[in-house]
């Protein structure tokens, strides 16, 4: 009963267009006072609202947003698209192709599903509309590789995952290295499948002069994720201390490589990350009550013993999982669903002995599956905004991607090579 409320709750206030934040704070109140809380025991909210987002974990998060907000006015995503063009470009599906592998290197900088798909759709569009893609497959390949951004460490998601479950960033970040990769070359596939059955067409090959250019245009964007990522699985830095030095150093691009950033472009900039980071961090404030209320009300427990008593095996659990956050995932957005049920599911997985690392990338990938689900999804509208396209032929296009996360989802849950076997290097 008291799971019954409390979800249905979060739900109906979510549907109904309330803040995530205020939402979750709303629900944990009135479920807590409901089913005998202790009015004086309200006193202890900000505490554990304070506590929640006092981990250094979670300071991460305005760096990479910073990042982010840079990016987005430094030129790096078009000289990425101009780099996958001229070596890509002359195959089916190139340019398909060429706009997922800037949405991967753009997810291995930001973090973040829909700067992805902006900064690159707002270049890849045009150039693919003009060879002859239809736009509606161009902004789903878009949205798709948009789709990789919480995947593709540095994760938002996995940083959030991780202040949660007290787990090591850097252990998820390489855990999501692979599967992120991986999906991403099996949309090149399909991209490249439905190119050569529509026959969208191919550009001229591009003189190898012309690919160094390109290159060397490319190359200081290009070692923004070498930085985060390899000094991070070197252990040189945290993955606080990584976003740092990742944001000075497309600071720097921007004023002196790209030279499209300017002094007067930065109070701006610093305001959106401000705003941002306050958004984020109040909705993680708040899932630190709505988490003291399921335990007070022993949800997780009961949650455990039903699943528990109902299945041997942690199989049909996994699929449960999946399911549900992918359902989920059609109707709420990723970060406030992630807050709800970290607290059930991880619990449940440890009940099983199943590894809380992998748990972390198979939700992180199931939950990725929602940017590209109406009636929430959130790249399909950035796609929209920036095209004009309507939203359901969007969505209609990225079918096929949707079913290859699903899929991949599966395989990360039930093979934990794919996640672990390089999570277990890191120092």
């Amino acid at each position: 009963m008291v799971m019954f409320v409390i979800f249905a709750s979060v739900l109906v206030l979510m549907l109904l267009g309330v803040t995530t934040a205020v939402t979750m704070g709303f629900a944990s109140t009135a479920t807590f006072l409901l089913f005998g809380g202790d009015m004086a025991r309200l006193f202890l909210v900000p505490q554990r609202m304070f506590a929640q987002v006092s981990g250094i974990t979670l300071m991460s998060i305005p760096f990479f947003l910073l990042m982010g907000n840079l990016m987005s006015v430094g030129g790096i995503s078009k000289s990425l698209f101009g780099f996958g063009r001229v070596c890509l470009g002359h195959r089916w599906g190139g340019l398909s192709n060429a706009a997922i592998v800037a949405c991967i290197i753009m997810a291995a900088m930001s973090g973040s599903a829909a700067a992805c798909a902006a900064g690159i759709g707002m270049i890849a569009i045009a150039e693919m509309t003009k060879a002859g893609y239809s736009r509606s497959f161009s902004c789903a390949t878009i949205a798709a590789g948009g789709a990789l951004g919480p995947i593709i460490p540095p994760s938002i998601t996995l940083i959030l995952y991780a202040g949660l479950t007290q787990t090591s960033v850097n252990a998820l970040f390489a855990a999501g290295t692979v599967p992120g990769v991986l999906i991403g070359i099996a949309f090149m596939f399909w991209s490249s499948w439905v190119s050569k059955r529509e026959g969208y067409a191919k550009t001229d090959p591009t003189p190898w002069g012309e690919r160094w250019t390109a290159f060397k245009d490319a190359f200081f964007a290009l070692m923004t994720p070498v930085i985060v990522i390899g000094g991070m699985f070197a252990g040189l830095f945290t993955a606080t201390e990584a976003a740092a030095v990742a944001s000075f150093y497309v600071m720097i691009l921007g004023f002196f490589v790209f030279k499209t950033l300017h002094l007067k472009d930065l109070p701006k900039i610093f305001w959106d990350t401000a705003e941002q980071t306050a958004k984020v961090m109040f909705v993680i404030a708040t899932a630190g009550f709505f988490q003291y209320v399921l335990l007070y009300t022993r949800i997780p427990q009961q949650a455990i013993a039903f699943i528990s008593t109902s299945f041997t095996s942690v199989a049909p659990v996994l699929l449960i999982i999946i399911a549900l956050l992918v359902i989920m995932g059609c109707f709420m957005e990723g970060t406030a669903i992630l807050l709800i049920t970290v607290p059930i599911f991880v619990p449940l997985a440890k009940a099983f002995g199943y590894d809380i690392i992998q748990l972390g990338v198979v939700m992180c990938i199931a939950l990725a599956v929602g940017v590209l689900t109406p009636p929430v999804g959130l790249n399909l509208y950035v796609m929209a905004s920036i095209t004009g396209e309507k939203v359901m032929a969007i969505a209609k296009d990225c079918l096929g991607y949707v079913i290859i996360m699903i899929l991949f989802s599966i395989l990360v849950a039930f093979f934990p090579e794919l996640s672990l076997g390089l999570a277990h290097l890191v120092p």
